[in-house]
């Protein structure tokens, strides 16, 4: 229980309400004190680094992990190959400094903006896992050889030919066996890494459940997959699909595989698959729907509930799904108030974030509009209201506050209760400033490990006279106090 709310209960009821007021107020007019501060000067980026999907940070203690795809040598035409995906680690050092050295990961990626941008993650024993360069193709997937290391790393993907790799780039996709690499699934796009309270990683991705039918029939599903560092592998989470030799070429002597698709429906495409975890550490996830083929609109989104330590799922309702997840029951957040305010259809760019005792918020994006969020109370989807700034991420955290991150760096914070109702209006924290490096774009935010003595570390482009420069990445860390 929280100093306030320890005053509040101690009184009789008849001054309760007036300290309660007061105390609300006051907090909804204290102005938090934030800090920013530079950890990755400014690095070159290429064309290609430019994603919605990725998750390109990741933190552990005093450590700091990037992998962006940077300029090569020549200059590299769109769908050509060439650029460099990197992995970078900086390591604080007791002065407040950072010191950073890189890694070549690959020295050939391609130039498809929105696409082939690069996930990184850490598992529970620190090992960094980056999948990277992928659409429509296998697995291109690597893991460091020791924790907290980035000298060297283990390729665990599949390798392709540079004439198969052309032919992804250009429509004539064709990846027809099941795949060999460590994480399930071939013909993969989307790949992004989640951490959940615990520390276990997870990724999600989209795939070809049958990848040797036509291009219309390959049903692009998504996968979520758990990773076992004991037996170092991936587990995936979801429910069997038979496919037979019509849909995926079989090694001789074997006439069915199962594939495990967490959502799967034929002639709909599966986008953005993200996840959140509340303070019980339940997985809440968030996906878009797309009718027919790829595409930058989708339909519409929907949600799922899985209890910790459990691989089953529910819908808004409460009610269990079978798995796969199809389109009939999957349940959409918001449908006919979302279908009003964005009747051209959704922008890619979906999130979800999650309070401290399990309501989760859904951010999503009108093609031609703004964004819009609605959270869940008692099986039903708010009203959906507009994102503060029309900030790209939001996020709880444990102290009771909600945060927003903005173009500009616009950061904003509120009070909220465990259940994520605000207490106080939304407040600017922090504006970012040119001089200092931190006027910042494309924002990608993090919790900051317990220990690293900061609140969130920013992923995020360089903001140039208001122009917001793709070629330029950072890393900035928002401290309290």
């Amino acid at each position: 229980m929280t100093a306030a709310r320890q005053m509040i209960s101690c009184c009789l009821p008849g001054v309760r309400g007036l300290l309660a007021a007061v105390l609300l107020a006051a907090a909804s007019t204290a102005v938090a004190t934030v800090s920013v501060d530079v950890v990755l000067p400014p690095i070159p980026a290429a064309a290609a680094n430019a994603s919605v999907f990725a998750t390109p940070i990741a933190a552990s203690g005093h450590s700091v992990y990037t992998v962006n795809v940077e300029p090569g040598p020549r200059p590299v035409p769109t769908h050509g190959f060439g650029f460099h995906t990197v992995v970078r680690k900086g390591v604080r050092r007791d002065d407040g400094g950072w010191d950073w050295h890189s890694h070549l990961l690959d020295n050939d990626t391609a130039n498809d903006p929105y696409h082939t941008a690069a996930s990184i993650g850490l598992d529970r024993k620190g090992f960094v896992h980056v999948a990277y360069d992928m659409h429509n193709l296998p697995w291109q997937y690597s893991v460091s050889s020791e924790p907290e290391s980035i000298d060297d790393f283990v390729f665990r993907g599949q390798r392709v030919s540079q004439k198969a790799r052309w032919g992804s780039q250009n429509r004539r996709v064709e990846f027809p066996t099941p795949g060999t690499a460590a994480i399930p699934g071939t013909q993969i796009t989307y790949p992004s890494f989640f951490n959940d309270r615990n520390g276990q990683l997870y990724v999600t991705y989209r795939y070809a459940v049958r990848p040797a039918r036509t291009w219309s029939q390959r049903l692009f599903s998504g996968g979520l997959a758990r990773y076992d560092e004991a037996s170092q592998s991936w587990l995936p989470i979801g429910g069997e699909v038979r496919v037979d030799g019509d849909d995926i070429e079989l090694p001789a002597g074997r006439s069915v595989h199962l594939s495990r698709p967490f959502i799967s429906e034929p002639g709909w495409w599966v986008y953005q698959m993200r996840l959140a975890f509340d303070a019980d550490n339940g997985m809440h996830v968030a996906w878009l729907w797309r009718r027919g083929d790829s595409g930058v609109d989708q339909n519409f989104a929907s949600y799922a509930y899985l209890p910790p330590d459990r691989d089953t799922a529910y819908n808004a309702d409460g009610q269990r799904y079978r798995l796969p997840i199809d389109l009939a029951a999957a349940s959409r957040v918001a449908p006919e108030r979302i279908a009003r305010l964005a009747p051209d259809g959704l922008y890619s760019p979906a999130r979800i974030s999650v309070s401290a005792d399990g309501h989760p918020v859904v951010s999503l994006q009108s093609v031609h509009g703004p964004r819009y969020r609605s959270r869940l109370d008692d099986g039903q989807w708010s009203d959906p209201e507009p994102v503060p700034r029309q900030a790209f991420e939001t996020h709880y955290d444990d102290n009771g506050h909600e945060w927003a991150f903005a173009t500009g760096l616009t950061v904003l914070r509120r009070p909220v209760e465990a259940d994520g109702q605000p207490t106080g209006a939304w407040q600017t924290v922090y504006k970012g400033d040119g001089d200092r490096g931190t006027a910042l774009c494309h924002t990608r935010a993090i919790p900051a490990p317990p220990d690293s003595a900061a609140t969130f570390y920013i992923h995020a482009n360089v903001l140039d006279n208001g122009r917001c420069r793709d070629d330029r990445v950072t890393i900035v860390r928002l401290s309290e106090g």
